[in-house]
């Protein structure tokens, strides 16, 4: 081989090892960046490790108490949390979040109560027969009469009014619908003159100013549109007159009242907020949403919290774990596929240098052997 040749060939093995060394380098890197990834994805998953999930006492199966998977709708629901407390949800601001169908309930009476419930399908009202029943007795309708005259009563009474000189015998209740629309209509009261006979009609506004002025109120108001009017109690609601169906009233009063006194609101999309179990729990952790529960001893809701409240615990979380292990498991799969492929080209690239090394050496010693000679025939 020539001079100009070796050196030609020195100067190309010296820019492939320099490309080789470099290309080892990069590998090298990408290695180290590797070593990083598998200890964050390790350290990833010991976090994950202490996944927690909150849950809600429900039952108990013999002794043993039974949790279930904390929800809007467990949280919120009738007899659905096993200490017997009616919890609502609301905001930093205080507003109940209710359901569509609930918000849309209060809004279609304008804050009645009676209204709200009968959207639900329910009724306050526990008389079960009408004045035009064709199947009722006299003396049945005569009760039933009696009791309607008696919650008035005890309204009248609760907020000073007297009506007309002979209240016993001189005043009548009724109810009067403008259209076949349900509770389209107003309760009355009827003075009549005993001497000629002469009956006089007024609407019966509410007058009172007390929580208890308004419950007495709103119940003669049930009791009379289910007697005079023309759809309350025909058969289309459920009634106090079945027992089973108190304690659900109840509870439908205990979130009107507070929807009315600390305001509401909705969630825009049900099925991606109230129905996700994950967002729910995650804004209670947030403190974004707030946890009340009804106190008989209070009469009202108090605040409580999930890390407080005894029927919620916090346990671990053994299917997200499992899907975290699994999750694990690819990554660092794919972690290790990379770093045998990094060693595989790491050694391709030793053999490769190794080599060029080798050919560099016999090429310079080469060379230098010519350089020398070239002196020594000058000298």
């Amino acid at each position: 081989m020539g001079m100009s040749a070796s050196q030609a060939r020195l100067l190309s093995i010296t820019a492939r090892l320099t490309d080789n060394e470099n290309s080892g380098q990069s590998i090298s890197y990408a290695k180290i960046r590797l070593a990083d990834q598998t200890e964050e994805v390790n350290t990833d998953y010991l976090n994950a490790l202490k996944a927690t999930k909150l849950t809600v006492l429900t039952g108990f199966n013999g002794t043993e108490e039974v949790y279930t998977d904390i929800s809007y709708s467990l949280m919120t629901g009738y007899n659905t949390v096993a200490t017997g407390s009616q919890y609502i949800v609301t905001d930093t601001k205080g507003r109940v979040l209710v359901t569509k169908q609930q918000a849309d309930a209060f809004n279609k009476g304008n804050g009645d109560f009676n209204v709200f419930l009968a959207e639900l399908g329910y009724t306050q009202s526990d008389i079960t027969i009408k004045n035009e029943s064709t199947t009722a007795t006299d003396e049945e309708k005569a009760l039933a009469y009696q009791q309607i005259h008696e919650a008035w009563d005890q309204y009248l009474t609760s907020v000073g009014l007297h009506i007309g000189e002979d209240e016993e015998h001189g005043l009548d209740f009724g109810y009067t619908s403008f259209s076949n629309e349900p509770f389209d209509g107003y309760p009355t009261y009827t003075i009549t003159d005993l001497t000629t006979g002469e009956k006089t009609t007024k609407a019966l506004n509410y007058e009172g100013t007390t929580q208890e002025q308004r419950e007495l109120y709103d119940y003669a108001v049930s009791l009379t549109e289910a007697y005079y009017g023309t759809s309350n109690s025909g058969g289309t609601l459920k009634s106090a007159a079945d027992p089973d169906n108190n304690g659900y009233i109840g509870y439908l009063k205990n979130l009107f009242q507070k929807m009315a006194s600390a305001g509401f609101y909705t969630e825009a999309n049900e099925s991606e907020t109230l129905k996700d179990n994950t967002w729910f729990e995650q804004q209670l952790r947030d403190g974004k949403l707030q946890l009340e529960y009804y106190s008989a001893v209070d009469k009202k809701f108090v605040s409580t919290s999930i890390n407080s409240d005894s029927a919620i615990q916090e346990v671990t979380d053994e299917r997200e774990i499992a899907l975290i292990e699994q999750e694990y498991q690819i990554k660092l799969d794919d972690l290790e596929q990379k770093d045998n492929k990094y060693d595989l080209e790491l050694k391709k690239l030793d053999t490769e240098h190794s080599a060029l090394q080798t050919e560099y050496d016999a090429i310079k010693s080469v060379i230098d052997k010519n350089v020398e000679s070239s002196f020594k025939c000058f000298s």
